[in-house]
C-alpha cells in the first residue's frame, strides 16, 4: 500500500537530505523550508507527491521534487527514486550581505594595551573639547 503523504521531517530525514530528525525539525521551524512556494514553520505538515520543496542553507538554495515516499531511512544508492533535484542557485539577497560585511572593519580580537590608552587619551581630550564649547 502507498501512502498518500508524508511528514516533511521524516521525510527530508528518509531521503537522506539531513543527518537527523531532529535536524531536519529545526530548519523546518527556522522557516527556510518553502513547499509550493510557501514558508512552512511546522515539522508536521504532511506534502504530497509532486510538492516542490525548496531548502535555503547557507546563502544556497536547493530546489526538490518529490516523486514518492518511504517507511525507513533509504541508501544513497536509492535516493534518485524518491526525489529529483533541480539543483542549487545563490540566495539573491546574498549580494546585499556581502556588502555589508566589507563595510564592516578588519579588527581581529581584542585592542592591545596601546590601542587602548590611544582610545583612552582620544575620549578624554574629546570630553574637555566638548566642555569648553557649552
Amino acid at each position: 500500500m502507498y501512502k498518500l503523504n508524508q511528514r516533511l521531517d521524516q521525510w527530508l530525514w528518509h531521503v537522506r537530505i539531513f543527518k537527523t530528525r531532529q535536524l531536519a525539525s529545526k530548519v523546518i521551524v527556522s522557516g527556510k523550508i518553502k513547499v509550493n512556494f510557501n514558508i512552512i514553520s511546522k515539522t508536521h505538515y504532511l506534502i504530497k507527491v509532486n510538492d516542490i520543496i525548496q531548502i535555503s542553507i547557507n546563502n544556497k538554495i536547493r530546489t526538490l521534487g518529490v516523486l514518492k515516499f518511504t517507511t525507513r531511512r533509504i541508501s544513497p544508492k536509492e535516493v534518485d527514486m524518491f526525489y529529483f533535484d533541480k539543483g542549487y542557485r545563490i540566495d539573491p539577497n546574498l549580494e546585499k550581505t556581502e556588502t555589508s560585511f566589507k563595510s564592516k572593519p578588519n579588527r581581529i580580537g581584542k585592542l592591545n594595551k596601546k590601542q587602548r590608552r590611544i582610545i583612552q587619551e582620544f575620549k578624554e581630550r574629546n570630553v574637555f573639547v566638548r566642555g569648553s564649547n557649552v
